[in-house]
């Protein structure tokens, strides 16, 4: 079987003769490493994510990775037909580096030991395979402690008008928008952005099977209602495995101070949702906001 050779153009001279010899990795063991990856508690659930690397790892090892772009991966990954605009549906890109994170996490924690590394990097869809040795002890075990915080991943699903005049929908998304920002702050969590979740509005798909697609465990929903001068915001946390609320609150305000709103809103549902996930402790320094 043809050897792979490292992903990362031909050594030079001088490389060839620093190093002795040049390092190759064969196809088995790369494959060996993908499905050790696959498997792990980080890609388990995420099925759009495990088509997504193992696509990129199988087609490079073929010797096609020159030619992975977002067309061929939103057709082969996300079912998208020939009329798929990467320019307007930017799902691939943003999966990408989604996926880029996830390999990051796992190598900083479960897949520490690994002598075999499998990377994408920024700007390519074509990964590259490592030769690993850790000479930087210190720098290696505070990378995996700083990135073992963020343990607990969550998508903000934008909010619904419920309202009788359908006047509320600047209000809704202006809670979502400062509840992505809030829960971003908490090291603990990892916030997926708005530009995914949004990729997926529209389609009728499950809860658990739209968690899955996000490759999150978590999602906060909520509805938006305005009765003559009071405003009336619901919001649940949803387990993403079960499909089950496991928290849920009411909040309700005079309407004629929106940001006031927002703020109260947004800070109270992370300290929440920090507390009952077990991030109370692990909060991001934020700047303080421009006037």
């Amino acid at each position: 079987m043809r050897s792979a050779k490292l992903l990362e153009g031909e050594p030079t001279e001088s490389g060839r003769r620093s190093s002795g010899r040049r390092q190759d990795i064969s196809p088995n063991e790369i494959r060996t490493e993908l499905e050790k990856v696959l498997a792990s508690s980080f890609f388990s659930t995420a099925d759009r994510m495990r088509r997504f690397l193992r696509l990129v790892v199988e087609e490079t090892l073929e010797g096609r990775g020159d030619n992975l772009n977002e067309l061929l991966l939103g057709m082969a990954v996300y079912d998208r037909d020939k009329k798929f605009d990467p320019r307007v549906d930017s799902i691939v890109r943003v999966d990408a580096g989604r996926l880029r994170a996830k390999l990051r996490e796992f190598y900083a924690s479960d897949g520490a030991g690994s002598s075999l590394r499998i990377e994408i990097p920024k700007g390519s869809y074509k990964p590259m395979f490592k030769r690993y040795q850790d000479k930087d002890t210190g720098s290696a075990q505070r990378l995996r402690e700083k990135d073992a915080i963020a343990t607990t991943s969550l998508a903000v699903l934008p909010f619904v008008d419920v309202s009788s005049q359908k006047g509320q929908v600047l209000l809704a998304d202006g809670i979502v928008q400062e509840l992505i920002h809030r829960l971003s702050c908490i090291s603990k969590f990892r916030v997926v952005s708005l530009t995914s979740v949004l990729a997926l509005k529209g389609r009728r798909i499950d809860v658990r099977e739209m968690g899955r697609e996000l490759g999150v465990e978590s999602f906060v929903e909520g509805s938006v209602l305005r009765a003559k001068r009071r405003v009336r915001v619901l919001i649940r946390l949803t387990n993403v495995a079960t499909g089950f609320h496991t928290w849920s609150e009411m909040y309700a305000f005079s309407s004629s101070d929106p940001l006031t709103l927002l703020e109260r809103i947004s800070k109270s549902v992370a300290e929440s949702l920090a507390a009952r996930l077990g991030a109370r402790a692990s909060v991001r320094r934020k700047k303080k906001p421009s006037e």
